[in-house]
């Protein structure tokens, strides 16, 4: 979930129209939430299998349309057409049958397609199931968020926050591959879309970076949208624009980000800013790293 959306469909899929969500389609009941039985299927995205557990997509988890995928987006997180399509067109990509025109939502645990090393709440593939929930992979995710929270302050994210815990889940992950004697992966799709899902998240749940830990709780970990906690959906579009400032806001707080651009192979800083600015089509003028 993410907008590595211009890197995506330049270089994994090509995208025509986008295709709108209905004006009509029916408000959507909060309370008819319930998770996945036997015979149904998830994601690795908490997200999108959120919007099965809520029955906004089929709770089976099972032959979803593009039209279908962008609608639940659209009408349950106000995710903008054009990069609901991403998630889209990537889940019809994984499935294995040639010229599909569905997917199912275990599909999306196809390993350097959309799904990637580096999860904030799964294992990577090498070291375990890379499309179950992890709790100890999200344990040390958590643990930098709530250390991050100001004595007697809000308990909420922030930019550095944020960029701090998926720094350190980075080094965990890459730490883990070498004492496996395990392949790593960790190029500029997986920088791109690392820095991506946080930024839906903090999107989705809040707004400038900052959102309840609570409502970020219950998303990861009971795969619910914490409307009873209070959330409701964002009442402005999450477009593209949006998307890109909140990487670069996430790439600008990462303290360690010179590291990052040497360890994702890019060598350089600038080098690492020049390729995700073209990956996102951010303004030239950005200069927040």
């Amino acid at each position: 979930m993410s907008t590595l959306y211009s890197f995506l469909t330049n270089s994994i899929f090509t995208i025509v129209a986008q295709p709108q969500p209905p004006a009509d389609h029916p408000p959507i009941d909060w309370n008819n939430w319930s998770p996945p039985g036997e015979g149904d299927v998830r994601s690795p995205c908490p997200c999108i299998n959120a919007l099965a557990n809520h029955n906004i997509l089929p709770h089976n988890g099972k032959d979803i349309t593009k039209e279908m995928a962008i609608t639940a987006l659209k009408s349950a997180v106000n995710l903008g057409a054009s990069t609901a399509n991403v998630f889209a067109m990537g889940g019809i990509g994984s499935n294995p049958e040639p010229n599909a025109q569905s997917f199912d939502l275990n599909h999306v645990a196809k390993h350097s397609f959309i799904e990637h090393d580096v999860s904030l709440t799964r294992q990577d593939i090498a070291l375990g199931s890379n499309c179950d929930f992890d709790e100890e992979v999200w344990k040390g995710v958590w643990h930098v968020y709530m250390n991050e929270v100001p004595i007697g302050g809000d308990k909420v994210t922030s930019w550095h926050s944020a960029s701090k815990a998926r720094w350190q889940r980075l080094l965990k992950s890459k730490k883990a591959h070498e004492e496996a004697g395990k392949e790593w992966h960790y190029g500029i799709k997986e920088v791109v879309l690392s820095y991506g899902e946080s930024a839906l998240l903090l999107n989705v749940l809040g707004k400038d970076g900052i959102a309840p830990l609570e409502w970020i709780r219950v998303l990861v970990e009971e795969e619910r949208l914490p409307h009873r906690e209070g959330w409701r959906p964002p009442t402005s579009e999450i477009s593209q624009i949006m998307m890109n400032k909140a990487i670069f806001n996430l790439i600008a707080a990462n303290e360690h980000k010179v590291e990052e651009a040497r360890i994702a192979g890019l060598g350089t800083l600038q080098i690492m800013r020049e390729v995700v600015q073209s990956s996102v089509k951010f303004p030239g003028s950005c200069n927040v790293m």
